[in-house]
């Protein structure tokens, strides 16, 4: 099963926070598993090299 890697990224300097790395039996379920990690934060999930997407972070609550 390919390994995907779930990074969440910083707002103001775009470094890594952290990273999760799970594994996935297509981009798809991958996908599912990243949304259901969600936080504020942006976050790209990666399989190897290739970026299979990215999430902008949340506004601020007004």
């Amino acid at each position: 099963m390919p390994i995907y890697r779930l990074q969440f990224v910083d707002c103001f300097s775009g470094k890594i926070l952290r990273a999760r790395a799970f594994e996935a039996p297509t981009d798809e379920a991958a996908i599912t598993y990243a949304e259901g990690a969600r936080g504020l934060a942006p976050m790209e999930l990666w399989n190897a090299e290739r970026m299979i997407r990215n999430w902008d972070a949340f506004p601020p609550i007004a």
